[in-house]
């Protein structure tokens, strides 16, 4: 058989390095940073985290805390520059004010939401009691007969226990106005109770609280509860009431008089 000289093309040497001849030409483009060809990397950083002085204030109480702790962290450098210092010392008072100010917010709705059953019953007790005692002054005033002291003083302390359910301190428990024992309330519970009604009498003579609330919308109530809310926590804390009151207005949810059942109807 006679042998066939093929042209070396078709079979190239095998040792020969294999050459991209498409894109042998083309230039490696500019990186990011503005690194041009010859395989250079680029030279740029990570923008630089801001520290715990120069970030905004947190609006829970975890990232309050989170940051007054990094913050915390910051002053124990000892290459930290006396003017850094100085801003972080101020960030961590304000962080720990701020802190307090959400614990406190989170008492408060925790502390409404818990007792608004209760609030909402003696409430109606008060307003039955109260319109019970003005139909007693109408009919004397009718006959001609004049208005006693102790009823005028009676409506008064109505008066005060209706400003006691609807602006009562959120910050601290309820202590109830009716509760189903009253042998089990103790004498320091009887006198915390006392001094709230107390703070509230000289609102009323002020004009910070209504005379009569059953005379405010339920919108105005809202605006006077948050406008006076300084007021009543400033006062409850100047008689140590941060940790006050007591549980048994939760028994009158379940154990009141049976009066008031035409309220859940």
């Amino acid at each position: 058989m006679p042998k066939i000289n093929l042209p070396a093309s078709v079979f190239p040497a095998r040792n020969k390095p294999y050459v991209n001849t498409s894109n042998s030409k083309q230039q490696p483009a500019a990186s990011a940073g503005g690194a041009t060809g010859g395989g250079k990397r680029s030279n740029n950083k990570r923008p630089k985290k801001n520290d715990d002085s120069e970030s905004p204030m947190p609006t829970s109480i975890s990232q309050c805390k989170k940051q007054l702790r990094d913050a915390t962290r910051l002053l124990t450098r000892p290459t930290l520059a006396s003017t850094k210092r100085q801003e972080v010392e101020r960030r961590v008072k304000a962080l720990g004010i701020l802190q307090d100010q959400l614990t406190g917010a989170k008492v408060d709705k925790a502390n409404a939401s818990r007792y608004s059953g209760v609030k909402f019953i003696e409430r109606k007790k008060v307003i039955r009691k109260l319109e019970k005692l003005e139909k007693a002054g109408r009919q004397q005033s009718s006959s001609g007969d004049e208005a006693k002291p102790e009823k005028t003083e009676a409506l008064n302390e109505l008066l005060i226990s209706l400003n006691y359910t609807t602006y009562y301190p959120d910050q601290i428990k309820y202590i109830s106005l009716f509760p189903a024992d009253p042998t089990r309330t103790s004498d320091e519970t009887r006198a915390k109770q006392q001094q709230i009604r107390e703070s509230i009498r000289l609102a009323m003579e002020s004009g910070s609280l209504p005379k009569d609330p059953r005379l405010v919308s339920l919108e105005d109530a809202k605006a006077i509860k948050k406008s006076n809310k300084l007021m009543l926590r400033t006062v409850s804390l100047a008689h140590g009431l941060k940790d006050g009151g007591s549980d048994e207005g939760e028994d009158d949810a379940e154990e009141g008089d049976n009066d008031d059942d035409e309220f859940f109807a």
